[in-house]
């Protein structure tokens, strides 16, 4: 049986905007792909939580984020709008866990969130459970809409709530969504878009227009998921990234290119890089989605030391050229590929979405061939989820784990088949290796 905590807020602040940019290209990428793309999970609470503590907690996020508070109002050509509210009220859903482990109660609540479009018109962003036993609250499932937050904006707003408890939480001094939709409307925000689709221009001009097979497969849900665990991957990638004095980020985008291409025989490797761009001034700290994807075209012939000077490079591109307006790079898309004679097929996305592992690295551990051969033993993976939901042709997705680099493949079988998918994961890993026993890795 569920039961439902009513939850009150009060802000000092409500309006009605366009969408930011960052808003905007998630919309299109939500409307494409028909789900929500809600952001979160489940997590153990701290032995001395209770359902009250939770109730505070999303009381205290609703009141301090606009975001949070955000619905959407659509005009008479479909176009929405941001409605930010001052008030209103949620509820806070309690589960008991019965007989069962709390833990698998709680991941099974937030599939069910994640598995459930919100009504972006009458749903808050926000959705939360607790799970308890034997009477004591044990596990949080929380889900959120990607137009009120995004990965690092999920992880800043843990942060607050553990400032709150340790009696540290400051005033909000990122910007939020309300001020972007107005100030991207300036001269401005248009110089910044102007020079990002000049960037895009001069890549996208060239670059190969499709890198997948005609569709083709067996029937069946088409979109597969494959998730690899490899030890022997983070070591390697902490050993190339102290080599060459960069972060793990440029280190896993080149062997990203390098396995892409081996994959679909088509070079340069040509994908869209996902960008926090919270290192732009009043996006720090921002629990907003403020994230947008750039293209890089990377080219992977040459030792694993070229590959990396030239996908650090469209990196540092990529980071600087990842704040525009959507609707401009949609008909730049479209108008490149009528020019070309051919459409553009930039469904491919790279997506180093860690938190806390994707800094600079040393090399602890080394690069022993013997010893990464043993590691490689230890490499895992498993099949996910099936779907027939419309997606990308090929995703990548790295994430934070203790101790090993995890990644997550999703792709279009139709494209790319569930053999390939494996030959392509053990290819990605095995990049890494490889750099990393040859030695010599410098930029």
């Amino acid at each position: 049986m569920v039961e439902r905590v009513l939850v009150r807020f009060e802000a000092d602040r409500a309006g009605v905007a366009e969408l930011t940019w960052g808003q905007r290209e998630i919309w299109s990428a939500m409307l494409a792909k028909e789900q929500s793309l809600a952001v979160g999970g489940a997590r153990q609470l701290p032995a001395d939580r209770a359902i009250s503590d939770v109730a505070d907690d999303l009381r205290f996020i609703m009141t301090r984020h606009q975001s949070m508070r955000t619905r959407l109002r659509f005009m008479g050509d479909g176009t929405p709008l941001q409605v930010v509210a001052d008030s209103g009220e949620t509820s806070l859903e309690i589960v008991d866990a019965g007989g069962e482990d709390p833990a698998t109660v709680a991941v099974a609540v937030a599939l069910r969130y994640s598995a459930t479009n919100f009504d972006y018109e009458t749903d808050w962003p926000v959705r939360m459970t607790v799970i308890t036993a034997h009477g004591a609250a044990t596990h949080v499932a929380e889900m959120f809409c990607h137009l009120a937050t995004d990965g690092f904006g999920l992880a800043t707003l843990r942060d607050d709530v553990a400032a709150r408890y340790r009696g540290q939480a400051l005033p909000v001094t990122a910007t939020q969504p309300l001020e972007p939709a107005i100030e991207q409307r300036g001269l401005a925000a248009r110089r910044t878009h102007d020079a990002a689709m000049g960037y895009h221009e001069r890549l996208l001009r060239n670059a190969p227009a499709t890198q997948f097979r005609e569709p083709g497969g067996p029937g069946g849900p088409r979109i597969r998921e494959l998730t690899c665990t490899s030890p022997a991957g983070y070591r390697a990638l902490r050993v190339l990234a102290a080599r060459a004095g960069v972060t793990t980020s440029p280190v896993l985008l080149a062997a990203f290119a390098v396995a892409l291409t081996e994959l679909t025989g088509v070079s340069p490797a040509v994908l869209n890089m996902v960008v926090n761009n919270r290192f732009r001034p009043g996006f720090a700290g921002s629990v907003s989605t403020v994230q947008q994807s750039c293209p890089c075209v990377i080219d992977p012939a040459g030792d694993f030391g070229e590959v990396l000077t030239r996908a650090f490079r469209a990196a540092m591109g990529a980071y600087k050229n990842a704040y525009f307006d959507p609707d401009g790079k949609s008909e730049q898309i479209a108008r490149i590929g009528m020019e070309r004679g051919t459409e553009l097929d930039l469904s491919c996305l790279f997506n180093d979405r860690r938190v806390g592992s994707r800094g600079a690295a040393d090399a602890s551990g080394g690069a022993d061939p013997a010893d990464l051969r043993e590691d490689l033993c230890r490499t895992a993976l498993t099949w996910g989820e099936r779907s027939d939901m419309p997606d990308d042709k090929l995703t990548l997705n790295i994430s934070d784990a203790p101790g090993t680099l995890r990644y997550d493949l999703r792709a279009d079988t139709r494209y790319v088949s569930p053999r390939d998918m494996e030959t392509f994961m053990r290819r990605f890993e095995g990049v890494l290796v490889d750099a990393a026993t040859a030695g010599g890795t410098t930029m």
